[in-house]
């Protein structure tokens, strides 16, 4: 008989022998034990799949623990970075948390917060500081790192330019132009605001400023430039000295290069534009007419001859011109003043008539005769054989400039801009009349103005009574301005002429370049012959 072990072995046995794969079972010609095999087999495959699985899971699992650790240890640092002490000097953004009667309680991320004492305030603007609440954010320096309280002295003047310091920086390797107002003068030259620095512009960068003006006169110019809004470039910065140095001329040049490029894109010949004159030259006026200088030579200031253009223009004076060539190539423009004015020629003949005895200026003597002046913007010629009855071989000997002689008038030529005048042909009664009458006018002209030149002379006595001599002495000086005006005209020459001499390089050369023109444009004296 079998013992119950054993047939519970068998059981076990047959039992594992019914657990087969129902497809190995399926099979019958498959031996048992053979069956029993694969079938182990397959459960080994199954228990590595498993592990495997579990395992890549586990690995997973562990890598993204891994990154959140990073992540926390990271955070970790930063909030580390923040709560430390700020250094001094740094630059940080910090909160308004109080505003108090005489200073500023503000928490820039540290372990205890920092103030910003009354002292510092008084360095800002008003307006500025009205803006200040809780809340706000503010960039300070730290100025001291502890107090008797335990906390930190902050400046917010001390940030503000230390922001504009890194501004400066930025612009000097840029190169970049910006535009600042003057708000000061001192010997050496301007000082321009820069938001909460100031910038200094040496005398030798700075434009329309000559080099022979004495103190009294450098002063009044650059006192004139104060207010004004100047473009500038940033061409030296050193913090630690707080030297901010600024250019007006070299930003002034970029400036009219770029805008005369783009000029010649935007005008057209025969356009009307509003210009001011810079500088004034024997040949003629440059005049900026917008970001570019434009040649207005001495023939187009107007239809009256001019001798100097100062004698009818002035630095600073707005006129409108009209542009007459453009050339690109030479960088050149042209301009005309006299076009815009009214011509003189057109309404000549209800002036003037024929045979008509008349007064005149002799203007230029030349071989073959001499030009006179009825009338500004209007000359005529006498030929060399209407100077005198006889023959004249030197037309010199006969008149000179400035000579007032009455002539005839033989004939007019408006549209060729011509008169033929004759003083042999002149009625001598009629001149003669012409001369005393203009004579008279004159006297009486230069007696009123003696008399009130001593008028003046005796209400400034009156008002402030002065030494016994000094009356006379008044009257003495206002006689003598009075009968010597040329005097006053040629001192005020010679300080143009000065003035003119000691004008800016680049303007020399450029007025140098632009000589050319003055041979190209027309003279006109010979056209009227």
């Amino acid at each position: 008989m079998m013992s119950e072990s054993e047939k519970s072995g068998d059981e076990a046995e047959n039992t594992e022998v019914e657990q087969v794969d129902p497809e190995l079972q399926a099979d019958p010609d498959l031996p048992a034990g053979q069956a029993l095999q694969a079938e182990e087999e397959l459960q080994a495959d199954d228990g590595q799949q498993a592990e495997e699985e579990l395992q890549a899971d586990d690995g997973q699992q562990a890598d993204e623990q891994q990154q959140a650790d990073e992540m926390l240890f990271e955070q970790y640092l930063a909030e580390e970075e923040d709560l430390s002490l700020p250094e001094r000097g740094d630059l940080r953004e910090g909160i308004v948390v109080e505003v108090r009667s005489n200073e500023l309680l503000v928490n820039i991320g540290a372990k205890r917060d920092g103030i910003v004492p009354q002292s510092d305030l008084n360095r800002l603007e008003e307006e500025y500081v009205g803006t200040l609440r809780e809340g706000e954010t503010v960039p300070v320096v730290v100025s001291k790192l502890t107090t008797s309280e335990g906390m930190l002295v902050l400046s917010i003047a001390d940030a503000l330019q230390k922001k504009d310091w890194l501004v400066a920086e930025k612009m000097l390797e840029s190169g970049e132009i910006t535009v600042r107002k003057v708000v000061g003068f001192n010997k050496g030259g301007l000082l321009a605001d820069f938001d909460h620095l100031r910038g200094f512009i040496p005398a030798s960068h700075i434009v329309g400023l000559p080099r022979n003006m004495n103190e009294e006169q450098r002063n009044e110019r650059l006192q004139q430039i104060v207010g004004q809004e100047l473009p500038v470039k940033v061409i030296e910065v050193e913090r630690q000295r707080r030297r901010l140095v600024l250019s007006y001329r070299l930003a002034e040049r970029e400036y009219r290069a770029g805008r005369k490029a783009q000029l010649f894109e935007e005008l057209e010949v025969g356009a009307v534009v509003d210009g001011e004159v810079r500088s004034l030259r024997p040949f003629g006026a440059f005049v900026d007419i917008g970001g570019a200088d434009g040649l207005l030579h001495v023939s187009e200031i107007g239809w009256t001859p001019v001798s100097h253009p100062r004698d009818v223009l002035q630095v600073g004076e707005r006129i409108q011109v009209e542009v007459l060539r453009l050339d690109p190539e030479r960088s050149r423009i042209a301009l005309s003043r006299k076009r815009l004015l009214s011509n003189p020629w057109e309404s000549i003949e209800e002036r003037y008539k024929v045979n008509d005895t008349i007064l005149v200026t002799v203007t230029r003597v030349i071989d073959f005769g001499a030009f006179a002046q009825l009338e500004p913007g209007i000359e005529g010629l006498i030929h060399i054989s209407e100077l005198a009855d006889i023959t004249v071989a030197e037309p010199l000997k006969m008149v000179s400039s400035g000579d007032r002689i009455p002539v005839k008038i033989l004939r007019i030529h408006p549209d060729r801009q011509r008169i033929g005048l004759s003083r042999r042909q002149a009625d001598e009664i009629v001149g003669q009349a012409l001369l005393e009458s203009e004579a008279e006018s004159f006297a009486s002209s230069a007696d009123e103005e003696s008399e009130a030149a001593v008028a003046e002379a005796d209400r400034v006595e009156e008002a402030e009574p002065a030494a016994a001599g000094e009356p006379a002495a008044a009257v003495a000086e206002a006689e003598a301005a009075v009968e010597e005006p040329e005097a006053a005209v040629d001192e005020g020459e010679s300080d143009d002429s000065e003035e003119e001499a000691a004008a800016p390089a680049e303007d020399e050369e450029e007025a140098a370049g632009e000589e050319d023109s003055e041979d190209d444009a027309p003279d006109g004296s010979e056209e009227r012959i």
